[in-house]
């Protein structure tokens, strides 16, 4: 299979040409196949990064509340009303022997 190529003239400071000249070097390779690695390797990432993105929508809806609900208002609609229940202090019974009776 023929892989059509596009040719590109680009300007790098020194320090780019540098690395880019010593990978190609240390690798065997040319730096045009260096630049095609390091967009690879671009691509790769952005598509491993997509694809955990979108599985995160996986575990939407798999788990279940069958508790009771408040006013008959699940807590997605009016978490404030969950929240107030919890910060409204339980009756805590009196400890035996501390009663100011």
């Amino acid at each position: 299979m023929t892989t059509l190529m596009h040719r590109l003239q680009i300007s790098l400071p020194l320090w780019q040409f540098q690395f880019l000249t010593e990978r190609a070097r240390r690798d065997g390779i040319s730096i045009a196949e260096v630049i095609r690695q390091l967009i690879q390797r671009e691509v790769e990432a952005a598509s491993e990064q997509a694809t955990s993105i979108d599985s995160i929508w996986e575990i939407v809806g798999i788990a279940e509340d069958h508790g009771p609900l408040m006013d008959g208002i699940p807590v997605s609609e009016a978490p404030d009303l969950y929240l107030a229940e919890l910060a409204v202090p339980s009756t805590i019974p009196p400890r035996p022997g501390n009663s100011n009776d």
